[in-house]
């Protein structure tokens, strides 16, 4: 069973646009694709850990996964539509968490060589 496959059997795709074309990118290891994550603490907590498992089953079948963690998006808030506020975070707490993260994540992710991006949306 190829991973697009595997991935569908285990109720991990629920819609996609083109099936045809994301089962040939993911089954040949051409997909680049990316998962968020919210630095709003200073390690990873069990509710990545679904997402960790997803990157790394790609990243085995060849793809390239990117880590996009919101170190711009923790200044501003939550936009899900909760109704208490973030606690507001200096720039060094965030940058920090962000490199604790980044730790966390290549325990699960081989960032060596371009196979993986760890990319920060405040650098945008």
């Amino acid at each position: 069973m190829k991973i697009y496959e595997e991935l569908k059997a285990r109720g991990l795709i629920a819609q996609v646009t083109d099936e045809e074309e994301i089962r040939e990118l993911l089954n040949n290891g051409k997909a680049t694709f990316y998962i968020g994550f919210d630095p709003t603490a200073d390690s990873l907590h069990v509710g990545h850990f679904m997402a960790l498992c997803l990157m790394k089953r790609l990243q085995m079948a060849g793809n390239r996964p990117i880590a996009l963690v919101g170190g711009g998006t923790g200044y501003i808030g939550d936009p899900s539509g909760r109704t208490d506020m973030r606690n507001m975070m200096t720039p060094e707490t965030i940058q920090h968490n962000c490199d604790c993260f980044k730790k966390q994540m290549s325990k699960f992710i081989d960032f060596s060589d371009g196979k993986a991006l760890m990319l920060n949306n405040a650098d945008w």
